[in-house]
């Protein structure tokens, strides 16, 4: 698996809850399965989320997982699907979080942290 442009919006003043995103590219010839994304620290809860329209509103959807069919590239995006981190500290530079894999496995990935202004 190939994850490409990770970054976490930066989280506004006290804000302890902000979104992540990125590129993930399955270049196996069998589907990949994220089952979620862990912090290797403890310190943060993560879950993947869906943005739906749901009777003229704007709300987030829990998802189990994230589904990648071989030699597909799924993007993880405002407005879509994309992470959730609970419990974030406003703080510069990055942040290495693990993917987990339906099959036990995990991969490290390296998140930039990007202030809300290069975000917009």
């Amino acid at each position: 698996m190939v994850f490409q442009d990770a970054w976490i919006r930066a989280p506004i003043g006290s804000q302890t809850v902000t979104a992540g995103y990125c590129d993930i590219t399955n270049h196996t010839q069998a589907e990949v399965v994220v089952t979620g994304f862990a912090d290797p620290t403890g310190a943060r809860r993560i879950e993947i989320h869906e943005t739906v329209q749901d009777d003229g509103r704007v709300r987030m959807r829990l998802l189990p997982q994230l589904t990648i069919p071989p030699g597909q590239t799924l993007s993880l995006q405002p407005g879509g699907k994309h992470l959730m981190l609970f419990d974030m500290e406003a703080k510069a530079g990055g942040l290495d979080l693990a993917a987990e894999f339906s099959d036990g496995s995990s991969q490290p990935v390296r998140f930039q942290i990007r202030p809300l202004a290069s975000t917009l």
